[in-house]
């Protein structure tokens, strides 16, 4: 009796890729650099599943530059996937599978609002590089100068590509002593924009998006839950009507209208609703 597996299952199978390269991004944060023919083409805001064996299996956001052959895991060291990732060397395996996920849309637009908080930046690198030729305002922003995400290339890549850059830090170590909700307040009082997109911690992507509801402004959010499948089967990730992973990650304004729980409640690990501030 032969055995015969359906493509679309293989696809959802995890796939063990090696460690070429590990980069200090932060003291917080480092970059895992691999080569995989499907990752590296994952649009502006998908996801991976990654699994570490004995340890569990967790989304990440794809760094996937337009024109690079390699894709990227962006970890800040703190659940038991990414200490164990932590501690990979070059060389090593990690298995992941996908991309997964609805992207940003570029669109029509042309002036462009940027809104990154922490890794949440990851997913809006991937897009800035889809933006060029557009006008772009990026705000971004840590607690200390040295939490700052890909703060030299963003200096380059805004020098070379003529975009407007803004950095803010909580204790003024470097920027605008201030906090990224605030800093965008202040943008938007003096300059007028199309379209808004942002990722980062959802406290202050509400406030980001309350900001722009009063301005009418397009805007893109990209949400984090608790994903166990990916594919939209267990619905651990549920918010409002949607499914995070399949629906999303990526949801409009006019999405975001529909999800009460949005800036406010998520779901636990056993699916219980409970205040968006409380741990797993």
């Amino acid at each position: 009796m032969s055995l015969e597996i359906d493509v679309p299952v293989l696809m959802h199978a995890p796939r063990s890729v090696r460690v070429e390269r590990i980069q200090d991004e932060t003291p917080s944060i480092r970059s895992f650099w691999f080569s995989d023919a499907t990752l590296h083409h994952a649009r502006p805001g998908q996801f991976a599943m990654v699994w570490v064996p004995g340890v569990d299996e967790v989304p990440m956001s794809v760094l996937a530059i337009h024109g690079h052959s390699e894709a990227g895991l962006v970890i800040k060291k703190g659940g038991p996937v990414s200490v164990a990732l932590w501690d990979k060397k070059p060389g090593d395996k990690l298995w992941v599978r996908g991309p997964y996920g609805q992207p940003y849309t570029v669109g029509h637009h042309h002036r462009l609002l940027i809104v990154g908080g922490g890794t949440g930046l990851v997913p809006l690198i991937s897009l800035l590089v889809h933006l060029r030729g557009r006008e772009i305002t990026l705000i971004t922003g840590a607690r200390t100068a040295s939490e700052l995400l890909f703060k030299d290339w963003l200096i380059r890549e805004s020098k070379e590509h003529n975009f407007k850059l803004l950095f803010a830090t909580d204790d003024g170590s470097y920027g605008e002593k201030n906090q990224v909700p605030k800093v965008v307040e202040h943008v938007l009082k003096a300059d007028k924009f199309d379209a808004i997109y942002t990722c980062g911690p959802e406290p202050m992507m509400k406030l980001v998006y309350d900001l722009a509801r009063l301005k009418q402004c397009h805007m893109q959010v990209s949400l984090e839950r608790v994903f166990k499948c990916g594919l939209g089967i267990c619905a651990a990730c549920v918010i409002g009507p949607y499914l995070v992973c399949r629906d999303g990650p990526v949801f409009s304004e006019r999405e975001l209208s529909g999800m009460p729980e949005f800036g406010h409640e998520r779901r636990d690990l056993s699916g219980k609703k409970v205040p968006l501030g409380v741990g797993h």
